[in-house]
């Protein structure tokens, strides 16, 4: 699904508000699942065809348990909240879309 979240592409500076996973790999070695997201200026945006405003990838430790769906997974980790332990994922963009909404 979708997930919304007012986003400041680093491109650009440009506000960006819906967020689409296009992409999810799976590396079995380093347990590392990467997935490919594109920000659009809006979900009307996005329905009209027009091209994202910005893409990144974005790596999350852990890959899905046997059974769930790697793009329900990718969802869940990418909105999940940054840990406040200081346990967090070392990567730059990690936590860009924690807090945001999951949308249909």
């Amino acid at each position: 699904m979708p997930f919304q979240k007012n986003y400041a592409t680093p491109a650009t500076g440009a506000e960006a508000t819906y967020h689409v996973v296009t992409g999810i790999t799976l590396d079995y070695v380093m347990t590392i699942t990467t997935a490919t997201v594109s920000s659009y200026l809006s979900k009307d945006a996005k329905d009209a065809g027009k091209f994202a405003m910005y893409a990144q990838q974005i790596q999350v430790s852990g890959l899905p348990d046997k059974g769930v769906d790697a793009l329900d997974f990718a969802e869940t980790s990418l909105v999940a909240a940054a840990p406040t332990d200081g346990n967090g994922f070392a990567s730059l963009n990690r936590y860009a879309f924690a807090g945001a909404e999951i949308v249909e």
